[in-house]
């Protein structure tokens, strides 16, 4: 008995150790391929940053898109509606942009949702109506501002220039996309 519990014990530690040191998450494993591809080819700059980079703006995009996928079908507002229309349309430019630059330049891209970002298309999706309309304004206008800040990031420190004109290419339309929430978010707000 006192056996079986330690062999109990000792695999669930082993188990814990293994899933502690490989990650799930569909950006950390792009990022780390790409640095490891990186790595063997001699490059000497430190790309994790770059690398890690274009994995979220994949993910951040291919979220974009879904979310608004699901909206133009759940949404009750018709401008929440129309926005979620020109938002796909936006995100899906984006991520084709972003995977010829990815090509170009040997960069792995993920092809799911990253851990967190799939977290945010269930806490979503999950509602409906209205508090549906209001869940998703609320999460695009909270990753515009994240999605803004990190491409600023991106244009000014980027190690690989393609990554750099790509994300300075996207900032205006970002920018864009925050003045049109910000004003669909202040006219709810005064409702």
């Amino acid at each position: 008995m006192k056996r079986t519990i330690l062999n109990c014990l000792a695999a669930l530690v082993w188990l814990c150790t293994v899933t502690a040191c490989s990650s799930d998450d569909s950006i950390e494993q792009a990022a780390e391929q790409s640095v490891q591809q990186f790595e063997a080819a001699g490059v000497q700059e430190d790309m994790r940053n770059d690398a890690l980079y274009a994995a979220e703006a994949a993910s951040a995009s291919l979220l974009e898109v879904q979310l608004g996928e699901a909206a133009t079908g759940m949404a009750v507002s018709p401008e929440v509606k129309e926005l979620a229309q020109e938002m796909v349309q936006a995100h899906q430019n984006m991520l084709n942009d972003l995977r010829e630059v990815a090509t170009q330049s040997n960069f792995v891209l993920p092809t799911t949702l990253g851990n967190a970002h799939h977290e945010m298309y269930e806490q979503v999706t999950e509602k409906s109506g209205i508090t549906f309309d209001l869940a998703y304004l609320n999460q695009i206008v909270a990753l515009n501002k994240q999605l803004v800040d990190r491409y600023e990031d991106m244009a000014e420190h980027g190690q690989v220039m393609g990554l750099k004109q790509y994300a300075s290419k996207q900032l205006p339309l970002l920018r864009r996309h925050q003045e049109i929430l910000d004003e669909l978010q202040d006219s709810i707000d005064n409702i």
